[in-house]
């Protein structure tokens, strides 16, 4: 392991807490592993050899055309092996926060339970699908969340606490909107007093989480870590959890669904929020990270898209936020013992019984009933 690193950071796409913003479908987090000297040489070097006019390299402009791909893709080229990136499809980075603000409240005494069994990959990848592709009801559904995440005001719910059917609904999103409904209680006391409050504005954010699971990657790597960040709300609101990294020296992991991910890193000193026009760092990270928003959009085709795509799984950290469409192919087994499990829960909540008890043994009991009776059989 090496000894320590300065590592820059900076965002595309960001847009708060709006994650359904229909212009920016990705949230990039970029860092680099660079010094003031080599990162200001680059910089220097970069404008000058483009003939950037504004003196600063601004990835969502340089992405706009030819020439500025071809610098992006020179950083790329100079920084390799000392590139990490976090990327998140917006959308289905809301659906996985309605489950862990909607569903968890009343799982939480055992949360790792569903966590282990991917049910929240589950419902999540359902309500992505709903929302991309089925329309008005979904969409109303998630508009409201992100009106509740971001304001703290809960009479505006109507579409997500109502109990009227609508004859559009999926079956499966009508099981999800009834669990809503029929937890309202547990969700509201959890919620209250946090969303729209203080760091609670930026809940849906995605700045402080793809920050720390970067610095936990870049924690086996090095044993100390400066961080520079370019100036953001989301930070500047709340760097306790950062803060309790400084001078951390234990390696902890959690385990979820089998992978184990680092929870832990060193911290040199608290994080450092920047100017990016003063910090050459920090503006390599924002080439980095407008490229690899560029690369996601399909609609992007060009040499520089392809060529950026190509090298995703070499610097894409694990924890980026896509949707995996296995964890609703319900010819597996483990989705339909999630289906199963998800009509169990909604039928506690309309029993008024309790949702974690025997869950245990009821899910063990599922799959082996539906190893020996699949609902659908898997193609060989």
């Amino acid at each position: 392991m090496k000894s320590e690193a300065n590592i820059y950071f900076d965002e595309s796409g960001f847009t708060g807490n709006k994650l359904l913003d229909k212009q920016q479908k990705y949230f990039s987090y970029a860092s680099v592993v660079s010094d003031d000297i080599e990162a200001k040489g680059l910089v220097e070097h970069i404008i000058s050899k483009y003939k950037i006019q504004s003196g600063e390299i601004k990835g969502g402009s340089l992405v706009k055309n030819r020439k500025g791909r071809r610098a992006i893709d020179e950083i790329i080229k100079t920084m390799s092996g000392r590139i990490k990136v976090s990327i998140s499809d917006k959308k289905y980075a809301l659906a996985g926060k309605f489950f862990e603000y909607i569903f968890e409240p009343s799982l939480q005494r055992n949360s790792m339970l569903f966590y282990n069994a991917n049910f929240h990959k589950f419902v999540s990848t359902i309500l992505y699908v709903e929302l991309t592709s089925r329309g008005a009801m979904a969409e109303e559904i998630f508009e409201d969340f992100e009106n509740l995440m971001r304001s703290g005001d809960f009479g505006g719910l109507k579409a997500l606490f109502s109990a009227t059917k609508n004859p559009d609904i999926s079956p499966v999103l009508e099981l999800i909107l009834d669990f809503a409904v029929m937890n309202k209680k547990s969700i509201v006391e959890e919620l209250e007093g946090y969303a729209g409050e203080g760091a609670g504005k930026w809940v849906l954010d995605l700045t402080n989480t793809a920050l720390f699971s970067i610095l936990a990657q870049w924690g086996l790597e090095y044993d100390e870590l400066t961080a520079y960040c370019d100036n953001s709300k989301p930070l500047d609101h709340d760097q306790e959890l950062f803060n309790a990294m400084v001078g951390n020296t234990s390696k902890k992991f959690t385990s979820v669904a089998g992978f184990d991910s680092p929870i832990t890193f060193n911290l040199k000193e608290p994080i450092n929020l920047v100017d990016s026009k003063n910090a050459y760092g920090v503006q390599l990270a924002d080439a980095v990270a407008a490229a690899f928003v560029y690369a996601c959009d399909s609609k992007n085709q060009d040499e520089y898209a392809t060529k950026w795509r190509s090298i995703i799984e070499d610097v894409v950290i694990y924890g980026s936020v896509f949707p995996d469409f296995d964890h609703i192919d319900l010819s597996r087994l483990e989705v339909q013992t999630n289906f199963v499990v998800l009509k169990e829960l909604v039928a506690r909540s309309k029993n008024k019984q309790c949702l974690l008890e025997g869950m245990p043994d009821f899910m063990a009991y599922m799959t082996h009933v539906l190893q020996a009776n699949p609902m659908i059989k898997r193609k060989a």
